[in-house]
């Protein structure tokens, strides 16, 4: 019997599901750098092949070509055509790396997926937070003598304390979305969420912290349509809360529990990030022909490094900034068509991954995302098309094409 039903489960799932799955799995492991590059870039290689042939040489299956497509699709045309305003090795290696990105973004998302294959895809996401919370949970090395914040390895190379937050973004939407529809194993994924905010915690990561709470919060008032499960999801945040303000928030070092008051960010100015941002701004309005069209991708480097402004600054580590800097405003004007195209065509089909979207922008606010990976796999999500199905006919020989 049991062997019956997971025949027939795996029946619906398509080779193109599990190779999604396996790059979703592979996240954690942007960080882990090999002799061929990093290991996430490794794993995408064999998956990247595995889409296209079956695109290409498969069986027919539903193909959606949607709204984010087409928007991505001319953001990255003008990145490339930013080469003829700055070509080096930063800018070049960058550019490359996008169009890498946006193959393998449109590879998976440009497939229609059936019901069960979203929710397998869902739960590799789950998988990604339940090993990202055991890295956090059982790393014990801290920044330096002064500053105690966890820093955490992913097979023994160290990984920035924000992106590493990022990870943990999806799984969490996906864990409020299992829990309002009282799936199996509730009370396993309420653990994970309180296991997953100690994680942040302990990473010290102010931005990191904001952006799930901001995307909790527009779960449980935007996305839970049912006002039990409204009032449900705030009792058990609220327990939630309690128990990390009295029981962990304590546990966490002195100098870690200070990182996240507001004083500690005026005071230190943001980490040095205000006088970055301001001093870009001015150097884009110096001349209108730079802050119309940028300066090139990533010119930031020798832009910060000229100035001096704060020391080993690259980065304008702030999205906005970076695009208005880089791209100028035909750049930002077209990053913001992308947002705005991402997040509402999620709202509409599901809300769990527009709130997902909404808690990574936050993360923008103090980081660079043009390869930011967790914001891409999060974009891939919002670009993804899914119908529900019955019986045995997984719509092979069916094409459908989404221009919405």
């Amino acid at each position: 019997m049991i062997f019956q039903k997971l025949k027939k489960y795996i029946s619906y799932i398509s080779i193109d599901c599990v190779m999604a799955c396996i790059y979703f799995l592979s996240l954690p492991f942007t960080v882990v750098t090999t002799p061929f590059g990093s290991l996430m870039k490794i794993i995408t290689m064999p998956v990247t092949a595995v889409l296209l042939y079956k695109l290409i040489f498969g069986k027919t299956k539903p193909l959606a070509f949607n709204s984010v497509h087409l928007v991505y699709s001319v953001y990255v045309l003008y990145t490339v055509c930013g080469l003829f305003f700055l070509m080096n090795d930063m800018s070049v290696l960058h550019t490359k790396d996008m169009l890498l990105t946006y193959f393998v973004m449109t590879l998976i998302s440009i497939r229609v997926y059936n019901d069960k294959e979203i929710d397998l895809i869902e739960s590799s996401w789950v998988l990604v937070g339940v090993y990202c919370a055991y890295l956090a949970l059982t790393s014990t090395e801290v920044a330096n003598e002064f500053e105690n914040r966890t820093i955490v390895y992913v097979l023994g190379f160290r990984e920035d304390p924000n992106q590493f937050c990022a990870y943990f973004i999806m799984p969490v939407m996906i864990c409020i979305k299992r829990i309002v529809e009282k799936r199996k194993f509730t009370l396993l994924y309420i653990v994970l969420l309180i296991l997953i905010m100690y994680s942040v915690l302990r990473t010290g990561s102010r931005g990191g912290f904001l952006g799930i709470i901001i995307g909790i919060v527009m779960c449980i008032f935007l996305a839970v349509k049912s006002f039990k499960a409204k009032i449900a999801l705030i009792m058990i945040g609220i327990l939630s809360a309690i128990i990390i303000m009295t029981v962990v928030f304590p546990l966490l070092p002195e100098d870690v529990q200070v990182r996240f008051s507001v004083e500690s960010v005026v005071e230190d100015n943001g980490a040095g990030r205000f006088d970055i941002w301001k001093y870009l701004f001015n150097y884009s309005l110096e001349k209108p022909e730079r802050f119309l069209l940028g300066s090139g991708l990533f010119s930031t480097y020798t832009i910060l490094e000229e100035a001096k402004v704060v020391d080993k600054a690259g980065a304008a580590h702030n999205q906005f900034v970076q695009v208005l800097t880089d791209q100028g405003v035909i750049g930002v004007v077209l990053f913001l068509t992308l947002i705005a195209t991402c997040f509402f065509r999620s709202w509409k089909r599901n809300p769990y991954y527009a709130c997902a979207f909404v808690a990574v922008m936050v993360f923008s606010m103090s980081l660079t995302l043009y390869l930011f990976k967790p914001y891409i796999n999060i974009l891939i999500m919002c670009a993804i098309t899914y119908i529900m199905q019955e019986g045995e006919n997984h719509g092979d020989n069916q094409k459908v094409i989404e221009l919405s």
